[in-house]
C-alpha cells in the first residue's frame, strides 16, 4: 500500500509543479504592459469637419453633384421624348424582385429593400435624377406615375 501512494505522489507533485510554472515572470509581464500603455495613449489629431465626415463609414460625403428640378417633362421634351416616353424608358429601368403582403399593406421587394405605395423610388437618366412615385401594387404588377402619366409593369422574374 506503501509503495502506491508513494507512486501516486510521484505523479502529482510535476502535476502541481507545472501549474505554478505558466505564470509568466514580473520582466516578461512588464513587455506588455509597456506595449498597453503605449497603444492607449491618446494621440491629438486636429481635423476638420469635412475631413471628419470623410473618414465615418456610417456618413459618407455625397460628391457635390448639380441635380436639375427631378421629374420635369420640359427636360424629357429637350431629348426628344414626350411624358409618356420618358417615363417608359425610366419604368425599364425599375426591376423589382418580387411583391410581398405584410398584413394589409402591399410591399414592392428590391432584394432586401422594400417600398410601400406612396414611396419614391429616384432614377437617373442621361444625368437627370428623377423621381419616380409608386402608385399601386399588385402580387403581379405594380404601378409608377411621373408628373401626370402613369404605367403598369408587370412583376418579371428575375432568375439566371
Amino acid at each position: 500500500m506503501r509503495i502506491f501512494a508513494y507512486l501516486s505522489l510521484l505523479v502529482v507533485i510535476p502535476l502541481c509543479d507545472a501549474r505554478a510554472s505558466d505564470i509568466l515572470s514580473p520582466q516578461k509581464r512588464m513587455v506588455t504592459v509597456d506595449l498597453a500603455r503605449t497603444l492607449l495613449t491618446a494621440k491629438s489629431t486636429e481635423l476638420s469637419a469635412e475631413e471628419i465626415a470623410q473618414k465615418n463609414p456610417f456618413n459618407p460625403v455625397q460628391p457635390a453633384i448639380a441635380i436639375q428640378p427631378q421629374g420635369v417633362v420640359a427636360s424629357g421634351a429637350v431629348q426628344g421624348l414626350s411624358g409618356h416616353d420618358l417615363l417608359v424608358k425610366l419604368a425599364e429601368r425599375v426591376t423589382p424582385s418580387g411583391t410581398m403582403k405584410f398584413g394589409d399593406v402591399h410591399l414592392l421587394l428590391f432584394g432586401q429593400k422594400k417600398i410601400k405605395v406612396g414611396a419614391t423610388i429616384p432614377i437617373v437618366f442621361q444625368g437627370i435624377t428623377y423621381e419616380l412615385q409608386v402608385t399601386s401594387i399588385e402580387r403581379i404588377s405594380y404601378a409608377l406615375r411621373l408628373n401626370n402619366e402613369e404605367i403598369i409593369r408587370p412583376i418579371k422574374n428575375i432568375s439566371k
